[in-house]
């Protein structure tokens, strides 16, 4: 407790009159009174003049612990020292005992001072012709530690002032607190906490007798006792302490032995450095924070780093260098592993790198969350056909499919699981303003611009991303489309939660992704021990990054590996580079044995066609069942199987219910839509023509009218100076249905030419403003406008 001033006794002392008897009386009187005279002077100048703030709580070191306590890397402070902010209740009482006992045994009782210690230790110094003893109680000491000078008689006057304010200003548990907070303990160590660490590897809350009667010693000479440099000195001066606390009863005759026959260090201990750039983060986040108690599991860690580790050796004769993971626990959003690189210290390799926070481009990393909008929205269901032929988009983007071939038309399930690139942009186009880009701006992702500059691309890796960003979006299909950023500390409140699709959709886009065949296993793996997982690969432009993402009810892991260069190499390619490493770390990260997700309610099965995955028209005949959303998915009618009456004779198409002839026959036919029915011919596929309609109705009939494919609609064409025209002509073509035989081709009202749907004719440009029609033989047609500019 604090020593207090009673004002209340001084000023009934003041009052009583002076006894009369004698010279003594007198003095003795006179001096009491001189005497609380000056106590009432230092009490004024306790709270007038101010304490040294900067000395008394100067700015900690930070360490950095997995979610179950165990350190995973610590810091400095700011000035280079090791020093670590700890409260009383985070020192062992053993140690608390210790000290006391050792250093200040009235330590409770007296007001800063003691005077008797303070004359013992001038007889001493006296004795000895030098400064041998101090008599300065623990808050002297403070006092002496906040404002370092050299010991002189002065000096200790200013040491008595500084500890008589301190204790009015702090209670007897803060000083104690400060005490083991700034108290050196050899070299650049301050503070129990620090010294507890590096000396014994534990908090200071774990220490053992013999552990706490070293720290208890070394304050009083740190250099000289330095158990890194003088390890028998600093057994001595424990075993003084020991030696002390047990003639004192503290301990116990078997703890006394005990603690003397402990081993003392011998040098500091090399603390952890584990997730570097994980902790380096989260000291940035939390500045001057002595203790940051993290979601890692230190094993999950470790783990993730070996494997990166030893997956990249197989690598290295390829030029690729370097690599990230992350791991989320789906349950909690916790962070439970953060790599974020090979070797942090690999200088040629740029390890000091973030790679788990490193914008990149993902490649095809995004494609699910297309599908799953597209799902959401009821544009398509995992059978409904999509167009994957050669397309020109606006502004002469034209996508390739990532083998440069093309399928024609694959159901959608068919184009996410062997992620296509032109059926996904298809699927973006039909979504409108539904698409990625506003959903990734929902959630906030640090690395998408506030302004929509990617246009379609977004889908193909347009875009950048970081992997712990993207691995928490697929966190969100594991938790039936619901969205939170993952947990990075204990202490830190939950994250807000955003859906981004229903479960449904979720649910859907998980069957698909789960279906994809794993390269290292054989078909068959499903009857194995091993954790079932949805999974997707992404590979950026040039060869730069690539990903693979996975997960499970329980897990979702991400890896990245490239070079933080940007160098781009050939095996930088998702399938081959990353996802070993996926299946790697599931494989060892998780039993397999929590199960698989649940169907949501509103997943059910129904029969579609085979063809077009659309609901069966009266003419499919071959159907096969598909997984469909019952309060969203689109309900439309196949119209790809169409029948028709055929005259035996002529072989020409008959209107419906035409009954000149009683001999017509009904045949079924496929009748493709434009652009499929032209790649399919072109490329040698069987394409059966339906017949001409009878001429008398051929003007009658309605239908697709073609699709005009080039010249490409809005794009300016730029003649080019010194090549003559005759090389610079412009491909028009147009894709038309299976019941078109011609096209005909005009500009500005004149015919250029007459072609069969696919063949292309060439135009001679002018420099000017062009009407391009294209007119089908049933008379439908499509028209543009063609810009030419020299």
């Amino acid at each position: 407790m604090a020593f207090r001033f009673n004002f209340k006794k001084c000023g009934e002392l003041f009052q009583k009159p002076i006894p009369v008897g004698g010279l003594f009386e007198k003095r003795w009187a006179r001096m009491g009174a001189y005497g609380l005279l000056f106590l009432l002077g230092l009490k004024l100048v306790a709270f007038l003049v101010p304490i040294p703030k900067q000395g008394l709580f100067p700015p900690s070191s930070t360490l950095v612990f997995d979610a179950d306590g165990k350190l995973l890397r610590a810091f400095t402070a700011p000035d280079g020292i090791w020093r670590i902010s700890t409260s009383l209740d985070q020192i062992s009482p053993v140690l608390q005992k210790f000290l006391i006992a050792y250093e200040d045994q009235l330590f409770y009782r007296h007001p800063g001072v003691n005077p008797l210690a303070i004359i013992r230790a001038y007889r001493q110094n006296k004795a000895a012709g030098r400064i041998v003893a101090g008599g300065s109680t623990i808050t002297m000491q403070i006092a002496r530690m906040s404002e370092p000078k050299e010991r002189t008689w002065y000096h200790k006057l200013v040491e008595i002032a500084r500890a008589i304010q301190l204790e009015q200003r702090f209670g007897k548990r803060r000083l104690l607190e400060i005490y083991f907070n700034i108290a050196p303990y050899g070299g650049n160590i301050e503070g129990v906490a620090a010294a507890s660490w590096l000396y014994f590897g534990k908090e200071p809350t774990q220490l053992s007798h013999g552990e706490a009667a070293l720290l208890a010693a070394l304050p009083n000479s740190p250099s000289r006792l330095r158990p890194d440099l003088y390890p028998e000195r600093a057994r001595r001066a424990r075993d003084k302490v020991l030696g002390i606390v047990y003639r004192k009863g503290l301990i116990t005759k078997r703890e006394y032995e005990e603690a003397l026959a402990e081993p003392v260090p011998d040098a500091r201990r090399e603390l952890p450095f584990i997730a570097p750039q994980f902790c380096q983060e989260l000291k940035d986040k939390y500045p001057g924070k002595p203790r940051i108690y993290s979601t890692l599991k230190l094993n999950r860690q470790l783990l993730a780093e070996t494997l990166l580790k030893e997956h990249l050796k197989g690598l290295d004769g390829q030029g690729i260098s370097n690599g990230a993971v992350v791991i989320i626990d789906n349950r909690s959003r916790a962070l439970l592993a953060a790599v974020g690189s090979a070797d942090f210290f690999d200088n040629a390799a740029q390890g000091q790198v973030n790679g788990y926070r490193a914008p990149r481009s993902p490649g095809s990393a995004l494609k699910p969350f297309v599908y799953a909008l597209g799902f959401e929205h009821g544009v398509i269901t995992p059978q409904h056909y999509l167009e994957d032929v050669p397309i020109d988009f606006s502004g002469g983007y034209s996508p390739e499919n990532f083998d440069k071939k093309f399928n024609g038309i694959v159901s959608a399930r068919e184009a996410l699981g062997r992620s296509l690139n032109v059926p996904v942009i298809n699927v973006l186009l039909m979504l409108g303003e539904n698409g990625l880009y506003p959903l990734l701006r929902r959630i906030n992702l640090s690395t998408v611009a506030a302004d929509d500059r990617y246009g379609l691309t977004i889908a193909l890796g347009g875009c950048e991303v970081t992997l712990i960003e993207l691995t928490a979006l697929y966190s969100a299909l594991a938790n039936g489309g619901i969205y939170r950023a993952p947990q990075l500390t204990l202490e830190q409140p939950q994250n807000p939660s955003t859906r981004l699709f229903s479960a449904g959709a979720a649910y859907l886009v998980t069957e698909i992704l789960s279906e994809i065949s794993r390269p290292d296993l054989p078909a068959c793996w499903e009857f194995t021990s091993l954790p079932k997982i949805a999974w997707k690969t992404g590979t950026s432009y040039g060869y730069r990054d690539a990903w693979s993402i996975g997960y499970n009810p329980r897990y979702t892991i991400g890896v990245w590996i490239g070079n933080f260069s940007g160098e781009g190499r050939p095996g930088l390619i998702g399938a081959e580079a990353a996802a070993p490493l996926l299946f790697d770390l599931f494989n060892k990260v998780d039993s397999g044995e929590q199960g698989w997700f649940t169907s949501p309610a509103t997943v059910d099965t129904r029969q579609v066609c085979a063809v077009s995955g659309l609901v069966p028209g009266r003419y499919c005949e071959n159907l096969i069942t598909e997984s469909y959303l019952t309060d969203c998915s689109p309900d439309q009618e196949c119209s790809f199987h169409q029948s028709y009456l055929l005259d035996p004779r002529s072989g020409y198409r008959l209107p419906p219910h035409y009954h000149s002839s009683t001999n017509a026959v009904e045949k079924t036919f496929i009748k493709w839509p434009p652009r499929i029915a032209a790649w399919r011919e072109a490329n040698g596929y069987p394409v059966e023509r339906i017949p001409p309609l009878i001429p008398e109705w051929q003007r009658l009939q309605p239908g697709q009218a073609p699709v005009i494919r080039s010249p490409s609609e809005n794009y300016v064409y730029h003649l080019r100076e010194g090549i003559a025209l005759e090389f610079q002509k412009i491909c028009l073509e147009a894709a038309a249905a299976n019941d078109v035989h011609k096209l005909y081709w005009f500009v500005d009202g004149k015919l250029l030419g007459v072609v069969a749907p696919g063949e292309r004719l060439f135009y001679m440009p002018e420099v000017g403003g062009h009407r391009v029609v294209c007119q089908d033989d049933q008379g439908r047609s499509a028209e543009m406008r063609l810009v030419i500019e020299e």
